[in-house]
């Protein structure tokens, strides 16, 4: 893995990387996508990829990338760009470079000529699969996340999916809105629901739940 700007005459992209095989990052994307026409936020920085989609103001789901997951990772830009894109042509397009038993290498560039999203296979010296996808300016979404290490440890649990999802699947019988309260000593999670009637779930970290 490597960092490096440009060679020649040709200005360097602000960010070009590789991966091999893109089943991984197609089943990360999938987890974040809730329907059919779902828009993104991707923002590149020097130490990965982070993509973000938002639901109405009131959900948000992040994906995080790390550089160390790519094979190549050449980052160029100052600041951190960013731009908008249908993460369902994104998941569709990283789709047509998979096949079944093949694990094909690709290649990710940004921007384009047109500031298009750029992605095309380089496994194969006489044959090449290319996908372009348009960006477009991304609308303002608030940004929390780090990937720099932080002093600051946040309160944060772990659950594992097939529970958070039961759980959320029985507060959808009391209302539409849940609460969720987090208590640091002792340590536990509550999840509560109230409208046609009051239900409430008493998660332990360290439980067998």
């Amino acid at each position: 893995m490597a960092t490096s700007s440009s060679t020649g005459g040709e200005e360097a992209p602000d960010l070009m990387c590789q991966l091999d095989g893109v089943q991984g990052m197609v089943d990360a994307l999938g987890s974040v996508r809730w329907k059919r026409h779902q828009d993104a936020v991707v923002e590149l920085s020097e130490h990965g990829i982070v993509l973000i989609v938002e639901e109405t103001g009131c959900l948000q789901a992040k994906v995080y990338l790390k550089r160390e997951l790519f094979l190549v990772y050449e980052y160029a830009a100052e600041g951190r760009p960013r731009f908008g894109l249908s993460l369902g042509l994104f998941v569709d397009c990283l789709n047509a470079f998979s096949a079944p038993g093949n694990s094909a290498m690709i290649e990710i560039r940004y921007p384009g000529p047109d500031m298009q999203l750029l992605l095309k296979s380089v496994d194969f010296p006489d044959a090449c699969t290319y996908a372009e996808i348009r960006t477009r300016v991304p609308d303002t979404i608030s940004w929390d996340y780090r990937f720099e290490p932080t002093g600051d440890v946040p309160v944060t649990f772990t659950v594992r999916s097939s529970i958070l999802k039961e759980v959320i699947d029985d507060l959808e019988w009391p209302g539409s809105s849940i609460q969720i309260r987090i208590q640091p000593d002792p340590l536990s999670v509550t999840f509560k629901a109230e409208g046609h009637g009051d239900l409430q779930v008493l998660y332990r970290p360290y439980s067998d739940m």
